[in-house]
């Protein structure tokens, strides 16, 4: 008997309706899937600072210097709007603070479309307020401050495949205190990226990854969060063994952007 193209849909569809219906998962192709915006990074610092890991990561993927922040370019509205592809007026948080015991995010984000894609997901954050971002999609979620990277590489290690969101602070405390681009500032880039390096040799021995580094907001000076326009400045880098990302290059990227550049990445994969 010939199969058809229409019938091996049929037969496709049935079988990951299956795998789903059992309880085995579907991740499809990309095993570990990591999302970690860097706070604060300029993209010029790309360019400037001593940082062989994300040098790889550039060299063997893709990139854009062309990113752009939110209105204004704040930390919890940006990612806000990272998680939810949505603009500060569409998702309801057009502003920066959030305490514990206040109203969490009521929007669906990327670990709602993680889920579906049948991911383990885990969400590590620097700062208090980014627990507005919580729901009930995560699986694993801590405040670490000082060993959130630590934390990301055990989660990585344990069975499944992962979908993990790590945000890493340092550089939205030096550029305020020493000014954006200083010598300090790209010393502590440095440090950062000599941090990530086990995370990522990690991700990369495991295979079948999709690495993905951006930022919340950039700042000029000693100053950030304003209307000057380096202060919305970022980068996007996108590494992945296992799907193409070449149409990313030197794209312009707004940080709204990034959920549906992720969700189009899972798509392609799973389907």
């Amino acid at each position: 008997m010939t199969i058809t193209n229409a019938m091996r849909s049929i037969i496709t569809t049935a079988l990951v309706l299956f795998l789903a219906d059992i309880g085995l998962g579907y991740a499809g192709n990309l095993h570990n899937v990591v999302i970690i915006p860097i706070d604060a990074l300029h993209p010029n610092a790309l360019r400037e600072a001593d940082i062989p890991t994300l040098r790889q990561l550039v060299e063997s993927g893709t990139y854009t210097l062309k990113g752009r922040s939110t209105d204004p370019p704040k930390t919890l509205i940006a990612h806000t709007a990272m998680f939810t592809g949505m603009s500060p007026e569409k998702n309801g948080k057009t502003d920066n603070s959030w305490m514990p015991g206040q109203g969490a995010i009521e929007k669906p984000t990327i670990f709602n479309s993680a889920k579906s894609n049948k991911y383990q997901t885990g969400y590590f954050y620097s700062k208090q307020k980014l627990g507005y971002l919580v729901n009930d999609a995560i699986d694993v979620y801590r405040l670490p401050r000082d060993n959130a990277i630590d934390l990301a590489e055990a989660f990585i290690k344990t069975p499944g495949s992962h979908f993990l969101f790590l945000h890493v602070s340092g550089l939205d405390q030096v550029g305020p205190e020493y000014g954006w681009m200083s010598p300090e500032y790209l010393e502590e880039l440095s440090f950062i990226d000599d941090y990530l390096s086990s995370l990522v040799e990690l991700i990369k021995d495991k295979q079948q990854y999709l690495i993905i580094i951006t930022s919340d907001h950039a700042g000029h000076d000693k100053i950030h969060g304003s209307q000057d326009p380096e202060d919305y400045r970022l980068p996007l880098i996108i590494c992945s063994d296992a799907v193409s990302v070449e149409r990313y290059k030197n794209i312009s990227f707004s940080v709204v952007g990034l959920k549906k550049i992720i969700e189009n990445l899972l798509e392609k994969d799973v389907f």
